[in-house]
């Protein structure tokens, strides 16, 4: 008996510890993952390996520029590139799996789309996914996300947000499988019909002794649910390039128009307004709290009788109802307004393609979020960010009018 209490007493402390050391970012875990290696200094801190680091940056690069996992898995293996299990074994780290079946493993899939899908790469430090129910169970349960250890910034990331965020992005996409070794084409994955909203697929039309490409509707296609609408591969590229060029322009103008306009006080004034807004929706939220609360009061002391009650209690619920959706409403959008203020790094990804003449897919996964054609052969391009481009634009020409006439840009 004293010993069943000591022992859970004791793994009740433990627990405690080992997640206090989560939320202030500490690692914990028995082997750093691939990439990282522990802090000599300090064995709850991780430090890029270079090595392996290079590694983890040729898979993102890859995948980034249309490489299939399969593909990536095949080049590193074909370039005698150890998989991490394989290098902890070589750094000399007394690392077992059960999963080792030869002397030498090689690289799959599965490897490759386990590092490119750890946001550990950009410093961030996910942990307590998984726990036992006590310390005689050891049945392992997975723990919803809202309850994981999440801490930003713990470590120096091998990857940039944005590139990891794109990555996700890629990896959601339905893509069709290209070519053993070859990049997949484009625009694969982000071509949809503008009229019914399904996908665009390529088809291959021979005419004499040249074939000719076009996206056509998988709707019309398969089932002649849509138009019967299609545009040539080769059309779609000019199109595409010369709209993305002159996005990035107007980007440009937009970026200049913010340095000359005195943007952040205008944000801080928005932010204030929203404040002030959300403040009354609280006292609101309250009142409508204390009249409910008098309410059962004045029905007890024979104030009001209980149909009055009744509709009273009704009422004020509704206002509240209505007053904590106006400032769930006004937190989301105070939310937003922080965010856009805070984080233009959007801007910066369109610039550095300034002096683009030609399009790959690295480009076009960063910047495009999908591609409509029309059954009148118009294309609309949806950039990615356009809401935030949006939000800048309108910003600025509030600043504008808000400047002397004189100074007006």
């Amino acid at each position: 008996m004293f010993n069943e209490a000591y022992c859970r007493d004791t793994s009740i402390k433990i627990r405690s510890q080992l997640e206090i050391k989560r939320q202030r970012g500490d690692f914990i875990g028995s082997f750093a993952v691939f990439g990282y290696k522990k802090n000599p200094s300090d064995h709850h801190k991780l430090v890029i390996d270079e090595y392996a680091a290079d590694v983890v940056r040729d898979i993102y690069n890859w995948k980034l520029n249309g490489i299939s996992a399969i593909d990536i898995a095949a080049r590193l293996t074909v370039s005698g590139i150890p998989t991490p299990m394989d290098y902890k074994l070589s750094q000399g780290m007394r690392y077992t799996t059960a999963f080792r079946v030869k002397e030498r493993s090689e690289w799959s899939a599965g490897m490759v789309l386990r590092i490119l899908k750890n946001p550990v790469y950009t410093g961030v430090l996910e942990q307590g996914r998984v726990t036992t129910p006590s310390y005689r169970v050891k049945r392992l349960v997975h723990k919803p996300r809202n309850q994981w250890a999440v801490v930003e910034d713990c470590h120096t990331p091998i990857i940039d947000k944005f590139d990891f965020e794109t990555a996700q992005r890629v990896l959601a996409m339905d893509t069709r499988t290209a070519e053993a070794g070859q990049p997949v084409e484009l625009f694969s994955g982000m071509v949809y019909c503008g009229e019914c909203g399904g996908p665009m697929i390529r088809k291959t039309v021979p005419s004499g002794k040249k074939k000719y490409v076009y996206f056509v509707c998988a709707a019309h296609k398969d089932r002649k649910e849509c138009h019967p609408h299609a545009l040539r591969v080769e059309a779609l590229d000019d199109i595409v390039l010369e709209a993305l060029q002159g996005h990035i322009r107007e980007v440009i103008d937009l970026s200049e128009l913010m340095e000359l306009t005195d943007i952040a006080k205008l944000q801080q004034a928005n932010v204030e307004k929203i404040q002030a807004r959300l403040t009354q929706k609280q006292e609101e939220i309250e009142r409508c709290q204390k009249l409910l609360r008098s309410l059962y009061e004045n029905l007890a002391d024979g104030i009001i009788d209980k149909s009055e009650y009744q509709e009273l209690k009704s009422t004020y619920q509704d206002r509240r109802s209505q007053a904590e959706e106006q400032a769930e409403f006004l937190r989301d959008e105070m939310g937003r307004e922080l965010d856009n203020s805070a984080n233009n790094h959007w801007i910066e990804q369109f610039i550095k393609h300034r002096n683009i003449t030609s399009l790959d897919r690295r480009i076009v996964v960063s910047l495009i979020e999908r591609v409509l054609i029309f059954r009148d052969r118009r294309v609309e391009i949806v950039y990615r960010w356009y809401n935030e481009f949006e939000w800048q634009a309108e910003l600025v020409a509030q600043a504008q009018k808000l400047l002397p006439e004189k100074e007006a840009v």
